[in-house]
């Protein structure tokens, strides 16, 4: 009997943000997945008070074990906002 095969876990390389503001690309910058990854555990845990206070709820975990089981496939979409009234589109891609 054969065994089942074992599949290689998706890791992400990057997370790449693009801010366009008036038609003008102002931000494209991609930021390796582990810095991020070793940022929001430290900042999950260090920051005190309201500023950052959305951080705890963001659970990299998640996305990782989303990726592996199939539900989400690279590159995946985590945010995608445009503003109208500020002629401003932001998005925020795992690659």
């Amino acid at each position: 009997m054969d065994k089942p095969e074992k599949s290689k876990p998706i890791k992400p390389k990057s997370l790449h943000i693009n801010i366009v503001e008036n038609g003008k690309e102002t931000t494209d910058v991609s930021i390796p997945f582990f810095l991020v990854k070793m940022g929001m555990k430290f900042a999950q845990k260090e920051v005190k008070g309201d500023d950052l206070k959305m951080l705890e709820e963001v659970d990299l975990d998640s996305i990782i074990d989303a990726l592996n089981n199939g539900d989400l496939s690279l590159p995946c979409t985590l945010i995608d906002v445009e503003e109208a009234d500020k002629n401003k589109h932001v998005t925020i891609t795992l690659q």
